[in-house]
């Protein structure tokens, strides 16, 4: 029976995940609230199972678990990256993040009225998908029940590491099989920042689904969690 730990994205929490806690019967699954992204979270996490648990990190869950790699990865059995990158904001050697002036102008939008701006900031999440009736009702009611946990303050900060952060060099390092997974029509993660990552590391199988944004193991469910069966019975 495989473990499978779920990190969630920025400003989310492991409720993220729900379409992820039924479909895998047979394998024990967790998706923790994580705490900020103080060092030592992730090790924590991983190495208190008896049994080398699969790790996922969707959206900031990728860097926190690249800024913990040298102490995570002798844990886990595998580890799947969704919707990712290793290094947020773009830079001259990296243009697949986000432009520096968009990021900023969110930054600026959250300080003035942080729930307005996270509205749109959700909205980025499946900007140009086709979603049917029953998904978009239980995105709504997520991102519903996920407003009335944050904590505006600790978002900033995050956003604040997230922003600061470049672990490209980690990518190197990563010697256990990795899969990866992005939407083609991901605005916040571009599927540029996962083709470089699957472009760095050998080990490494690369999913690019159309159709899909930031949430594709949400908007793309049986597909993602398919992936993630295959992936888990291999490793």
């Amino acid at each position: 029976m495989a473990k499978i730990i779920f990190l969630h994205g920025w400003s989310m929490n492991g409720n993220a995940f729900i379409r992820q806690k039924g479909p895998f019967k047979g394998h024990q699954i967790a998706t923790p609230d994580l705490h900020g992204t103080y060092t030592g979270q992730v090790a924590g996490l991983v190495s208190s199972y008896s049994e080398k648990p699969l790790l996922a990190g969707w959206s900031m869950g990728v860097p926190l678990i690249l800024s913990e790699l040298e102490s995570v990865q002798p844990h886990v059995s595998g580890l799947i990256f969704i919707s990712g990158t290793p290094c947020f904001i773009a830079r001259d050697d990296f243009p697949q993040g986000m432009r520096r002036a968009i990021a900023l102008k969110l930054h600026s939008n959250l300080t003035k009225d942080f729930f307005v701006a996270w509205g749109n900031f959700t909205g980025l999440m499946t900007h140009a998908e086709t979603i049917n009736g029953d998904t978009l009702i239980e995105l709504h009611r997520l991102f519903a029940g996920v407003k009335d946990s944050i904590d505006p303050g600790q978002a900033l900060s995050d956003l604040d590491w997230l922003y600061q952060s470049d672990f490209r060099a980690q990518l190197r390092d990563i010697n256990v099989p990795l899969m990866i997974i992005s939407g083609l029509q991901d605005r916040i993660c571009s599927p540029d920042a996962s083709r470089y990552m699957a472009g760095k590391v050998l080990r490494s199988k690369l999913h690019l689904i159309d159709g899909a944004g930031h949430m594709p193991f949400f908007t793309r469910a049986e597909v993602v969690n398919s992936m993630i069966r295959d992936f888990a019975d291999g490793c």
